[in-house]
């Protein structure tokens, strides 16, 4: 059942370089921010982690969210592909159940042809979403996630040399496929995965949907084995106090946006972020450094505390969410990550590259 592309793979030795971290990105847009200006800053971050390296530059897809907007990562993944040079680009979480596998396997292999091996799809279920919305996307019979899961890859083999047509249907621009990873936070979702021996890639507070994965991994091929990808959200600065006030401000946004009525306008939002961080939004940002699901700190720290993850979940990537709405402040934490690896940051230097690469 493997849809796959093997090579992109291959796990990686602990100690994780950075070319073995990933990024992931949900567009942030703070109100009075345009759409315009929000996708500038997330193709500038996306820009500063292909010049440092990083393996993939993930668009998770929300909808409905206040001060997130990622909610079309197929048409978000062909702009920065495009804007871009090496960096895989990704969906970090498509909801497989808010549209229709064909639709899904179209629009990424295009993508895949346009862009060859610089694609990939994750794929994850949704779980909670509003009515109004869920109707709005709803596209004909839902189908169970593990149904939905199956047709996709059916219709990616669909242009593998050797496979037929899926029913009547067969796969227009149908070439390589992406590799397909799923989101696999629960350990159904996670056995999901492991039978049909594809890649995941899940949080570091979900160690039983890592265990249940790798105990049901089924191999579908000589060279495929489990393959696991954790995120982290990271906040770094010049020194560990530096980066609590930047993951502090974090809290401040998020939580008094997510605290707003529903009808509130853009100006009364914007009113409602002017007032600075109050003692308990710090309060609560220094509780939060205990979720494991955070790394805040210095370059070290940010280092150390990377090493010490990549060692308890033996992870084969390690998926970084820089947390900020500010694009200056999330390519910094790219950066600041980067040297705390490397200890020498270079750039290479880039070109212009073509809208439709050629194979």
């Amino acid at each position: 059942m493997r849809c796959d592309g093997e090579a992109v793979l291959t796990p990686v030795a602990p100690g994780l370089p950075v070319s073995a971290h990933s990024v992931l990105d949900v567009v942030p847009q703070l109100p009075g921010q345009s759409a315009a200006a929000a996708l500038r800053e997330t193709a500038e971050v996306a820009l500063t982690a292909d010049d440092l390296g990083y393996r993939r530059f993930w668009i998770g897809e929300q909808h409905g969210v206040r001060g997130v907007g990622g909610a079309a990562p197929a048409v978000l993944a062909a702009v920065l592909a495009a804007r871009t040079d090496r960096i895989r680009l990704g969906a970090g979480g498509l909801l497989l159940t808010n549209h229709q596998p064909l639709v899904v396997a179209e629009q990424f292999a295009a993508l895949a042809a346009a862009y060859p091996s610089r694609i990939d799809l994750g794929v994850a279920e949704q779980r909670s979403i509003a009515p109004s919305t869920a109707a709005a996307l709803a596209g004909g019979p839902r189908g169970t996630f593990a149904q939905r899961l199956d047709e996709l890859c059916g219709f990616l083999r669909d242009g593998t040399p050797g496979r037929v047509p899926v029913g009547d249907v067969r796969l227009s621009l149908a070439g390589l496929p992406p590799p397909v990873f799923v989101l696999a936070d629960q350990p159904a979702t996670a056995v999901t995965a492991a039978v049909r021996g594809l890649p995941v890639f899940l949080s570091k507070r979900s160690p039983e949907a890592a265990a249940a994965y790798r105990e049901c991994f089924e191999s579908t091929g000589p060279k495929v084995r489990p393959y696991v990808a954790v995120t982290v959200g990271v906040v770094t600065a010049d020194s560990d106090e530096g980066a609590l006030v930047r993951f502090a401000e974090y809290v401040r946004v998020k939580s008094r946006l997510a605290a707003a009525g529903p009808r509130l306008s853009s100006a009364e939002l914007m009113s409602l972020l002017e007032p600075p961080i109050t003692g308990r939004e710090r309060g609560r940002a220094e509780r939060l450094l205990d979720d494991p699901a955070h790394i805040v700190g210095s370059r070290t720290t940010v280092a150390a505390e990377l090493g010490e993850l990549v060692r308890e979940t033996t992870a084969d990537e390690i998926m970084l969410v820089p947390l900020a709405f500010d694009g200056l402040v999330r390519s910094s934490i790219l950066r600041t990550v980067a040297a705390g690896l490397t200890r020498n940051v270079r750039t290479v230097p880039r070109y212009a590259a073509p809208l439709i690469a050629t194979a």
